[in-house]
């Protein structure tokens, strides 16, 4: 199936892991979210009277541990301002397997299932100003560069007042 595309826009509060939160626990309860059991592409959980009605019940199955479900429900963890994210061998590239495992000894292996949150600079070199609205989403979705991890950024009203909390990234195998 390969990695899917995912965003999600929730009202802003200043306590993003606590949006987080509420986000993973719509997603999981409205099914919006591919269930690897069920294993027909194109159809969403809430497609199955019997999907699980618990994330344990979800997580339980290996085929979704290994496939995810190509949503937010693949993060566990929203990283806090400064943080530093472990992107591992991530950021480079490799044409063998000994390169691939050198690349692992040096830079060891990436932490999957975060969130990110968009730095100050990050926004102004993306898309000019420090204080995102709607118009600069575009500019700032490729930012997500690495399946299984996930990023986050506030975006402002017309009067510059935090309106909303973006959340994307790409997830699922």
């Amino acid at each position: 199936m390969g990695a899917s595309g995912w965003d999600y826009y929730v009202p802003y509060q200043p306590d993003r892991y606590a949006a987080f939160v509420g986000l993973r626990q719509q997603v999981f309860e409205s099914g919006e979210f591919w269930w690897a059991v069920a294993g027909e592409d194109g159809k969403m959980a809430r497609d199955y009277p019997n999907r699980p009605q618990t994330e344990d019940e979800l997580w339980a199955e290996e085929t979704v541990r290994l496939a995810g479900t190509h949503s937010i429900l693949d993060m566990y963890r929203v990283l806090d301002d400064g943080d530093k994210p472990n992107y591992g061998w991530l950021p480079y590239s490799y044409e063998t397997f000994e390169e691939y495992m050198a690349l692992v000894k040096e830079h060891g292996n990436p932490e999957y299932g975060i969130i990110v949150p968009l730095s100050e600079q990050e926004a102004m070199e993306a898309a000019g100003t420090a204080q995102l609205t709607n118009d600069h989403v575009e500019k700032i979705t490729d930012l997500a560069k690495y399946r299984g991890i996930g990023r986050c950024a506030t975006l402002h009203d017309a009067y510059g007042r935090p309106a909303e909390l973006y959340f994307w990234g790409y997830s699922g195998d």
